[in-house]
């Protein structure tokens, strides 16, 4: 029977039989390797050691003995069960070794064919994955919301949202010199939606004190950030008296205004955050939030559901279906007395996800993702485990991708129950287009890649379907975010210095990929990680190198 390669694959046992007898197997290959260290040091001995050599080889015979006992009674170990894909569904193999060696050299052997078969032709490598970094929970139930990179050359960090539904909070994931949560603060009494980074402006108003003002004219309100500190009881601020604030303009959706002391930074980049309450709270990219508070807080009359930068405008969608645009006006700073509301949903079907062109043609159901990579959008909708692609030009229907099946390939080591349960309440919970491929999360904890078909502007249909891969690597519940951050660092080139020039600076780009989702999962497991699948209640963040 010939069978071809990628359409088998390996199931990855887990059971905790299987992995006591690997500790137990891995434990007495580490007692034979310390009585030879002992062995060796005693020889070493100027006094009479007979006693102490009897001794240890008495034990060194014992523990050979238990550990070829070990691996010759264990049948476990010299089978290797297989998947095989056919249009009839998955089918079970199993194939028996006459020793364990003997199957763990067919499997690495498989292993690495299978490894050069991805990165011939069309096909590649997985993701590499750079680290998985826990979140420790300081509230029960806390749940990563949304997370953004911020903008700039000095732009290594992360913000990652958490929320339990009554308070928001804000962890800093700086990149370098090595990935690691540098801070957990919360920032306000409610669920953070979204977040989006903002560039910065290239000019500002600076008066003959060198510092930024607010034009409080009739007319129009603009508004300019600062990086100035906050004292310690100003943490809370989502709890501050009215006389702080201040109502601006006569729209639709009154947006309120925290008034804030000024300084002369207004160039720098911001993070906006938009919460379950109707609040908007900017930051600068730079600020630490463990003892800066919010620059500013726009307060409108719905929930935000979505923010994205556009052209010098923020574009903000309400859960009540309005969308708010704000502008700069031409000192750079924010018009926020008269921005324009755009009515375009309702409280009942609002705004949910906006990018710069999109289409669904499904008038009962919400989209939930949307990306856009060249002429295609990528979608999906509430509740279901299909993306379509749609042309952005056209707005033609190109084509739809199932991911059932590819899911339920990764999850051919879960328990049955668990498996049944995550195909029955499968759907795509986020998306991701970042260089050539699509990134996609579930709500099975599974990651997919798709690579980018060619959409030109004339495409009319797709010549063929795209491959659906899944990642190794993902996560135990909901994938709850990806996003992905892009850096430049500069390195010195030694290999074209001479003694008569200096080493040349080169600049090298890095992009990360993130997912943040519900504890930690090796898909492959083929060692039955210890760390994978420990704690599944933990939020995790996994970070690949594309």
């Amino acid at each position: 029977m010939k069978v071809p390669l990628q359409d088998l694959e390996i199931v990855r046992a887990k059971d905790e039989n299987l992995r006591q007898m690997m500790i137990e197997i891995e434990n007495l290959t580490e007692d034979i390797s310390i009585l030879n260290q002992i062995s060796e040091m005693s020889s070493s001995l100027h006094s009479s050691h007979c006693q102490l050599d009897e001794v240890v080889k008495e034990m060194m015979v014992n523990l050979n003995k238990q550990l070829v006992e070990q691996q010759n009674s264990d049948s476990q170990l010299s089978c290797l069960d297989l998947t095989l894909n056919t249009s009839n569904g998955l089918q079970n193999i199993s194939v028996m070794f006459l020793k364990p060696d003997k199957r763990a050299s067919w499997e690495e052997t498989f292993n690495d064919a299978k490894h050069k078969l991805a990165i011939s032709g069309d096909r590649r490598p997985s993701p590499e994955l750079v680290t998985a970094v826990p979140i420790r929970k300081t509230r029960a139930g806390l749940q990563f919301t949304c997370a953004a990179p911020t903008i700039g050359e000095t732009g290594k960090d992360v913000w990652v949202c958490n929320s339990d539904g009554y308070v928001g909070q804000v962890c800093i994931l700086s990149l370098e010199p090595e990935p690691t949560v540098t801070s957990c603060n919360g920032v306000c009494n409610a669920k953070i939606l979204c977040i989006t980074s903002v560039p910065g402006i290239n000019n500002s108003i600076v008066n003959d004190k060198g510092i930024h003002t607010i034009e409080a004219k009739e007319e129009q309100n603009t508004i300019q950030f600062d990086s100035s500190s906050s004292s310690e009881e100003d943490k809370s601020d989502c709890d501050e008296p009215e006389d702080n604030k201040f109502t601006v303009g006569a729209t639709a959706d009154p947006v309120t205004i925290e008034n804030v002391e000024e300084s002369n930074d207004g160039q720098q980049s911001t993070m906006w955050l938009g919460t379950e309450d109707g609040c908007i709270h900017i930051y600068n990219s730079s600020d630490n939030i463990r003892i800066k508070k919010n620059k500013y807080k726009l307060q409108h009359g719905s929930a935000i559901l979505c923010i994205i930068y556009l052209d010098n405008r923020v574009f903000v969608s309400l859960a009540n279906g309005d969308i708010i645009i704000y502008e700069r006006d031409q000192s750079g700073g924010w018009n926020t007395t008269s921005p324009l509301t755009v009515a375009v949903g309702s409280a009942t079907m609002p705004v949910s996800k906006m990018i710069p062109n999109a289409v669904n043609s499904d008038l009962n159901k919400p989209v939930t993702c949307i990306v856009i990579s060249g002429n295609g959008v990528w979608l999906s909708l509430q509740n279901s485990s299909l993306v379509k692609c749609y042309h952005a030009i056209s707005f033609e229907f190109l084509c739809e991708l199932n991911l059932a099946p590819a899911v339920t390939k990764m999850l051919t080591s879960c328990d049955d129950i668990i498996r049944q349960h995550k195909a029955a309440c499968l759907r795509v919970t986020s998306l991701l287009a970042c260089k050539d491929l699509l990134w996609i999360g579930t709500s099975a904890g599974v990651i997919l890649t798709v690579v980018l078909p060619h959409i030109s502007p004339s495409t009319v249909k797709l010549s063929s379907m795209p491959n659906i891969i899944g990642v190794p690597h993902g996560h135990t519940g909901h994938v709850r975010f990806l996003t992905n951050v892009e850096w430049h660092i500069s390195t010195l080139d030694v290999s074209r210095h001479s003694y008569k020039s200096k080493p040349e600076q080169r600049t090298i780009t890095r992009h990360l990929i993130i997912s943040g989702g519900d504890g930690y999962e090796d898909f492959r497991n083929t060692n039955l990680s210890e760390i994978a699948g420990r704690e599944d209640s933990t939020n995790h963040l996994l970070l690949w190198n594309i």
